[in-house]
Formats: structure tokens, sequence, C-alpha cells
């Protein structure tokens, strides 16, 4: 069946939503769970008190799996929470909001997560979008899993996009990716998602990866990969390829998309620059970060008002990041094992060389959207 989430809206001339995408809120003790309350679910509150200042649209907040970290206590507390900032609350099942301690069937493991939030599958209407919740986690244990849709999903799936139009756009929201980061292919099972809906405006939203990433599929498929919302599993201050905390936001308007990465610091610029000697086996050039960064982007820079072109691409571990584990965090072993394996290779940095010592160089990028950032560098 199809439900259609929406608030009544009061302008006859607008059309659409707002949606707050939210990755792997994951508390596993309680005082995650105050972090949450206290750093993350402020911020989102704020976002949401803008989008009702600035237009008359139905608000929605989803949460891409791994809504908790094996603790099922924490799954109607944190439903509760979200649920107090009165917008449409979405929930997709992560391979962490699996019940790890029951034996038995896989629906079993499920059962928690599904008397709190409801069916793991399901079809409604947001907006001008269809939106469709999958459980994509084929869950044996806590360490035996796959990334895969299960037959009766399936059978849905095939029966659900025979009653959507082709001209009709659809967002599939799932826990693990559509797109295989490390090989660099799409996955079986998602390419099998795609050709059900070869026609339509296809966008996947998905977490897992703590990563933010926005990777065109296809002419007409795109998977937006969110990062984590409190950086990497709470021990972090940012995600392993350096994005901070923040949010995805998806907007749209009279049937047209647009999104960004939201930080929750609105003081901090969408570009993070490193000075020359600050990033090993960079020395000789000024590194720059891009939040947000998709491939539509662009970057360039300027010294001392003359326009240089584009900067040059590269892929690098997060200075931040890297700096941050080896100086700062102080953990049990197990845990600082764990914060240096997960570190990853990102490609949203770019680098260019001065001409000329102590100039003056300005970076710039234009997002798909047209948004425009800048910096100053001395």
């Amino acid at each position: 069946c199809c439900t259609m989430l929406s608030i009544a809206s009061t302008s006859a001339q607008e059309q659409g939503f707002n949606l707050i995408v939210v990755g792997d809120t994951q508390p596993q003790t309680e005082e995650q769970f105050e972090r949450l309350e206290r750093e993350v679910v402020p911020n989102i509150e704020r976002i949401i008190e803008e989008y009702r200042t600035s237009s008359n649209l139905p608000i929605a907040v989803l949460i891409t799996g791994d809504v908790v970290w094996d603790n099922m206590a924490f799954l109607p507390r944190l439903k509760e929470l979200f649920t107090s900032l009165d917008v449409e609350l979405i929930t997709v099942i992560g391979n962490h909001d699996h019940n790890r301690d029951i034996e038995g069937s896989e629906s079993l493991k499920e059962q928690a997560y599904e008397d709190v939030f409801g069916a793991r599958y399901k079809h409604f209407m947001l907006g001008n979008t269809h939106f469709i919740l999958l459980d994509n986690i084929l869950y044996k244990s806590y360490e035996d899993y796959s990334i895969e849709l299960d037959k009766e999903q399936r059978k849905w799936l095939r029966s659900v996009a025979k009653d959507i139009a082709k001209n009709e756009r659809v967002a599939i929201c799932m826990h693990a990716p559509a797109y295989n980061f490390r090989e660099g292919k799409i996955l079986p099972y998602a390419r099998h998602i795609m050709h059900l809906f070869r026609g339509n405006e296809l966008h996947f939203i998905t977490g897992h990866r703590h990563r933010h990433a926005t990777v065109e599929l296809s002419k007409k498929s795109i998977e937006h990969s969110v990062a984590q919302v409190c950086g990497n599993l709470w021990f972090a201050p940012l995600c392993t390829d350096g994005t901070p905390p923040g949010v995805l936001c998806i907007e749209e308007r009279n049937n047209v998309w647009q999104w960004h990465f939201r930080t929750f610091d609105d003081e901090q610029s969408k570009l993070i620059v490193w000075r020359e000697g600050e990033v090993k086996e960079h020395e000789e050039y000024i590194v720059v970060k891009v939040i947000g960064w998709d491939s539509k982007h662009s970057v360039e820079w300027s010294e001392n008002g003359v326009p240089m072109g584009a900067m040059e691409q590269i892929t690098i571990l997060d200075p931040d990041y890297i700096y941050y584990v080896e100086n700062e965090a102080d953990y049990s072993d197990i845990i600082m094992q764990r914060l240096r394996r997960s570190a990853a290779p990102h490609s949203h940095y770019f680098r260019c060389k001065r001409t000329t010592p102590h100039s003056k160089v300005v970076i710039s990028t234009t997002d798909r959207f047209g948004r425009e950032y800048e910096c100053e560098v001395r």
C-alpha cells in the first residue's frame, strides 16, 4: 500500500518537502545516548525551525539505520526522543538494530525493531516522490551478515514497481549502500532495483559506511551515502573521511530535488584548508577539503587576483582525522584499533601550488545547484 506522509500546506503555489537525513545515530551506552540528546537533536531541531520559518512544506527526519548500537532498550527511547521534534520520523533497519542476543530466525532478531518502528519495508508518498524503505541486511549473527534483499522483499518490490508510473521519482531508503565503494561497482541486488525502476528518476539514500559520498550510478540513478551524524562511532569528532557532524538536507520544490550537506557548526567553512607543510606528502601545496563534495562541484583557485583554473584533485587520508587518532584520542586498545582500521582515503581533497611565496590565494567552489563558497589563504 502507499501511504501519504504530509502536513497540510497553506501555500497553493509550492509543493514538496524538507527531508533531514541523519546517518547512523547508533548509541550503545547511556553516555552516548545523552550526547545524542545534547549534541545532535538540538541541532536537528534548529534546522527544523528554520524550515518552518521559511516554508509551509512537510518536514521529515530519516535515520539511515543503525538506529542503535545493539542496545535494543534504546529503540523506544530513541523513537520518543525524535518524535518529540513533532515531524514525521522515518527509519530503516541496520545490522546493529538486530537483536544479537536472540537465537533463531532472522525475524526473531528483527522483532524488537519492528515492535517500535513498524514493518521493515514499506512504500509511501512524501511530496511528489515515492519513498520505498527496504531492509537490505540479511542477518545471521553480529559478525555474519550480508547486503542483499530477501525473496519476500523482491517479490513485494516488483509489485510496487508495476504501480509507479515511469515519469515519477522514486527514493529507495535502506541502511547499506547500493554501490561497492572499495571495488567501484554497483552491487547486484541494487542493479536489480535499478532495472525495476529503469524509467524513473531514482535516488538511493543509505548510511552504514560512516562517510559522505554522492555517486551517479547511471544517467537517472544516484546514491546519497550519508556520513554518521556523530563523527566516527561517538569516539572521534569527525567521520573517517573528515566529514564533521551534520546531516544531509534534501529539499523538493515543485517536483525538483536539491540537496546539500549541512554541518551542525554554522560557522564552519565548507572549505577546510591546510597550508604548505601541513599535509604529509603534499608539503609544497595548499590542500583543501570540500565538505559535501560530489563530481558536479567545480573547485578553482586564483592567485593575487589572477584566475589559475581548476585545482588538482587528490585522494588522501583525512589529516584532521589522523591527527585526532594519533594525538588526541585516548581509548582502550580495542577502540584505538577500530579508529585506525576505519580510516580510509577519500577524494574530496584538492591541491594547488603557489607561483609566488606568500601570495594571496582564493579558493572557490560551486556545487551542482549553483551554491558558491570561497575562502582566502594568505
